[in-house]
């Protein structure tokens, strides 16, 4: 592996701060933080103990034509935001009572997010052509009020925020690319022309893009200046919770990199790339199974079986949460067995959101929540 280290001088400019951690009752954006964890390490309330007395509380529906697809919610620890037939809202994560609503005719919306005391939505326009293919806007989460928006282009469907800045794809001058934005004003930061962000994560305030030319770029968030490149073809699939490495899926199989260096921490020949991470371990979903990997060495540990495949995992309160087709499967992390639980229809391309002591799953154009 060929890695080309920059300037000591840019390292230094450029240390990497900590996320800002989310509420206790929070779940900031899709994946739950910048590293695209989907764990959510300040849940207590839903474990073995409980998760077996949980019931459908309430239901919202999410959609009502083609050009609404559904988007996984996400909450700031007061409101829980969504999509909902003809636009967005505010929900109360209790009880479901809407707070607000914004009519969005014609729009997909594409990913939400809450950062610095905004509601950010990506979106894209159903008609085409438009002016613009896609907009960035932020509301005040409070009132549902447009603070700004900033028209896009081109298509955009994938969106990260860490360190105040808002990272998207983007297809620039017929290049796939990466660009982003302040979340304070919406104003372009820096545009990294040919280098995509194929499944945008941050480790730490570092990018891991991957280069038109062939190999892979880490780049830093607030900036979009070169940290490290290499030769390797790697997909940044997710990070650590504490933002030190990077899990990269490539030819090769799965991998983990230390995202300061671009250095290799272990590899295996596991065809995955997309995983959910604690502290200790790693999960994937394969086939009919969620598999558990430690995070120390990439050995296996065990694996959850199920009896449709299993789409991307969910992680908090010490249990493992996969969804599939035929519902639901709950596992001790630790361990994989099985919990007691009731059944829970969901779809697997959808990982429920758990924050709150509140478990929240899309089934269809439904979401429901289970307390």
């Amino acid at each position: 592996m060929k890695i080309k280290l920059y300037a000591a001088v840019a390292a230094l400019v450029m240390v990497p701060t900590p996320a800002a951690a989310a509420p206790a009752n929070g779940w900031p954006q899709s994946g739950y933080g910048p590293g695209n964890t989907h764990y959510n390490p300040a849940e207590s309330r839903l474990n073995a103990a409980t998760i077996a007395q949980v019931k459908q509380r309430w239901t919202l529906a999410t959609r009502t034509s083609r050009c609404d697809t559904g988007v996984r919610p996400v909450l700031d620890g007061k409101s829980l935001f969504s999509n909902d037939p003809g636009g967005i809202g505010a929900y109360d994560p209790t009880t479901g009572k809407r707070r607000w609503h914004v009519d969005l005719p014609q729009t997909t919306v594409s990913r939400l997010a809450v950062a610095d005391g905004k509601l950010l939505m990506l979106s894209s326009e159903c008609r085409v052509p438009a002016d613009f293919e896609s907009h960035l806007t932020a509301y005040d989460p409070a009132n549902g009020k447009r603070l700004w928006t900033t028209g896009l282009k081109k298509f955009s469907y994938d969106m990260r925020i860490d360190q105040g800045t808002i990272v998207l794809d983007s297809n620039q001058d017929g290049l796939a690319s990466t660009i982003a934005f302040a979340v304070g004003d919406g104003k372009q930061r820096w545009l990294r022309l040919g280098d995509r962000g194929d499944g945008l994560v941050s480790a730490g305030g570092r990018l891991l893009l991957r280069k038109a030319s062939g190999g892979a770029v880490a780049v830093a968030v607030t900036t979009g200046k070169t940290l490290w490149e290499t030769t390797n073809n790697w997909y940044a699939g997710g990070t650590d919770p504490a933002g030190t490495r990077f899990y990269v899926g490539s030819a090769e199989g799965l991998t983990a990199v230390d995202a300061a260096t671009g250095k290799k921490i272990w590899s295996t020949k596991l065809p995955v790339s997309d995983v959910t991470t604690d502290s200790t371990h790693v999960f994937y979903s394969q086939y009919r199974s969620a598999t558990a990997l430690d995070a120390r060495t990439g050995r296996k540990l065990y694996s959850v079986h199920t009896s449709s495949a299993a789409g991307r995992t969910s992680r908090a309160g010490g249990l493992l949460y996969t969804p599939t087709d035929d519902g639901l499967v709950v596992a001790s992390a630790a361990t994989g067995a099985a919990a007691k639980q009731p059944k829970i229809a969901t779809n697997r391309d959808h990982p429920p959101v758990v924050a709150g002591g509140w478990l929240y799953v899309t089934e269809n154009d439904r979401l429901k929540a289970y307390y």
